[in-house]
């Protein structure tokens, strides 16, 4: 039985049952706005795509078990995790900014790319940090890209815990970036400001 959980901005979630186990079911959604055949590769290609990259990560950090893969219907059914979002709990647990920053450093040293990094999309659990939501995620072993995925998750980070007094230095802290990333950091805050 599935039990509708929360709608996505391009998928629905519903809660139901597999082998017994508490399962999200992640159904992405046809757009009407999208060519047929177009919106249809696009759904299955990320389908694809968002399961690749959470199997990539299961052996480096939390993430939802999958249990299968059904891209024809464009569906994902994975583990449910127990957890409250970071968001509601970093401003009271200020060290999970920083395991936030290192966690955030493994997964981009698989070569991955969020794509969506916020403190919605990590998890606190009874195991530590779940990260969730890989559905614009992507493989790049480009610096800019892992740079801009840090602007990005910097700029959603500060207008959420805007009274979070110095939590961006803390994930900083935590995901130690090295000289080559900070430059392109930089450069990207740099652009950004004169256009």
């Amino acid at each position: 039985m599935e039990t509708f959980h929360k709608k996505g901005a391009e998928a629905e979630l519903l809660k139901t049952k597999y082998n017994g186990r508490a399962t999200l079911l992640k159904k992405r959604i046809p757009k009407g706005y999208r060519n047929n055949l177009l919106d249809e590769r696009i759904r299955k290609k990320r389908t694809r795509s968002e399961a690749k990259i959470i199997r990539a990560l299961a052996p480096v950090i939390k993430v939802p078990e999958i249990f299968y893969v059904d891209e024809k219907k464009c569906e994902i059914a994975m583990e449910f995790i127990e957890g409250k979002m970071l968001k509601e709990i970093i401003e009271k647990k200020r060290e999970l900014a920083t395991l936030a920053g290192k966690e955030i450093k493994k997964i981009h040293e698989q070569n991955i790319i969020h794509g969506d990094l916020t403190t919605s999309n990590i998890l606190y659990t009874n195991k530590g940090l779940c990260f969730i939501d890989f559905g614009l995620g992507y493989f790049s072993k480009k610096v800019e890209d892992k740079a801009t995925d840090l602007i990005v998750f910097k700029k959603t980070f500060n207008a959420t815990h805007s009274s979070f007094k110095n939590g961006w230095e803390l994930v900083m802290k935590g995901y130690a970036p090295d000289k080559e990333i900070q430059t392109r950091m930089d450069a990207i805050e740099k652009r950004a400001r004169y256009h």
